[in-house]
């Protein structure tokens, strides 16, 4: 599985060299950029994140700030970025024992930072192996009844008629009113299910094939192939 690593950094000429030096790195990597907290905490939100590059000053024409920091603060509540590897930019004079004891952080980098100490730095937070809890669950609530389905026995699932329809390895079908897909992928913790189209979402360990040029995905325990949307075709070639 490739690894994604995000950048949040405001000043563009900083944010393109990061950019460069993790691209130099491998070019497996998926890379997702933002220049304030609010972008960065929704592509974290919607996508699995392995490594955090992250600058503690995100908004310099404020007096004081360390939106970085509290961005971390807030994503550490959540279960899979625990302790997700964390690399703070930094000009700060001492940031060291508050990254360090109060966020879990890797490490840090000080403007002006040496190339060859941010390669090192990343390359071992990418030898982390991130959370995936592979024996996640999704819980949905029917008719007063609550259903609780193992993420990995999950094909895939298609909004129809306003219902999702999940659809499992052993045969059966669930269909849960008023479900979208936004709501089902902020609850997943296990980085298997992927959105492909407006209201299809697969799950990657069950794909066999990606047809980028023709738009569809096949899946195993699936006879008909899923369209890749326009909007998503790019995310979904980077996943795979």
């Amino acid at each position: 599985m490739k690894k994604a690593v995000l950048i949040v950094e405001d000043e563009p000429n900083q944010q393109m060299l990061l950019t460069q030096i993790v691209e130099s790195i491998s070019k497996e990597i998926v890379l997702y950029t933002a220049d304030n907290a609010a972008e960065a905490y929704a592509i974290l939100m919607d996508h699995t994140i392995d490594v955090f590059l992250i600058d503690i000053v995100l908004d310099n024409s404020a007096r004081i700030d360390a939106s970085g920091i509290q961005l971390v603060e807030k994503f550490r509540k959540i279960p899979k970025y625990m302790f997700t590897p964390v690399i703070f930019v930094t000009s700060l004079e001492d940031p060291t024992l508050y990254a360090y004891t109060g966020l879990n952080c890797l490490g840090y980098i000080e403007k002006p930072y040496e190339i060859p100490q941010v390669k090192c730095l990343l390359e071992k937070a990418l030898n982390f192996t991130t959370i995936r809890d592979k024996d996640g669950s999704l819980s949905f609530r029917k008719e007063g009844v609550w259903y609780l389905v193992k993420v990995k026995n999950i094909i895939y699932m298609e909004v129809i008629k306003h219902a999702m329809f999940i659809h499992t390895s052993n045969g059966s079908v669930l269909d849960i009113p008023y479900l979208t897909c936004k709501q089902v992928l902020k609850d997943d913790d296990t980085g298997c299910l992927v959105q492909c189209n407006r209201s299809t979402i697969i799950n990657r360990d069950f794909v066999q094939c990606v047809d980028g040029p023709n738009q569809y995905i096949t899946l195993q325990g699936k006879a008909e192939s899923v369209t890749i949307g326009k909007t998503f075709k790019k995310k979904i070639m980077a996943e795979f």
